[in-house]
């Protein structure tokens, strides 16, 4: 568990050095205000920390409807595999049926082939 908190975070933290345009705006907000306010802008202003926090949402929850849309594919995968499992199947009954059914023509055939001859009917 703490294993898998580790990733989380380490891959947030990778996520975070990457600018977004969310972040991106606010740093141009921020450097907007401190201009207006006449301080040098030094970095990572409010906006900026705000932008770079919808970002991350904005990544996380991309990331979870491209785990959803997995989970939705390997569910139609999984479906065309039962599918497959029991068409099979019904093919094997259908063999066997046809195969029981050559027995029994032939068996009457026999039999047919037998009266014809003469043979008295059973």
């Amino acid at each position: 568990m703490k294993t898998h908190h580790l990733l989380l975070l380490a891959g947030v933290l990778g996520l975070a050095a990457c600018d977004g345009p969310q972040e991106r705006e606010g740093r141009k907000q921020d450097e907007a205000a401190a201009a207006a306010s006449g301080v040098e802008y030094t970095g990572s202003g409010p906006a900026e920390r705000a932008g770079e926090v919808r970002d991350a949402a904005d990544r996380a929850a991309r990331k979870a409807r491209e785990k959803a849309a997995e989970a939705i594919e390997a569910q139609g995968d999984n479906t065309k595999k039962q599918a497959e499992i029991a068409a099979e199947k019904l093919e094997e009954q259908a063999r066997e049926i046809r195969a029981e059914a050559d027995a029994r023509a032939d068996a009457l055939k026999a039999r047919a082939r037998q009266v014809k001859e003469g043979a008295p009917v059973q």
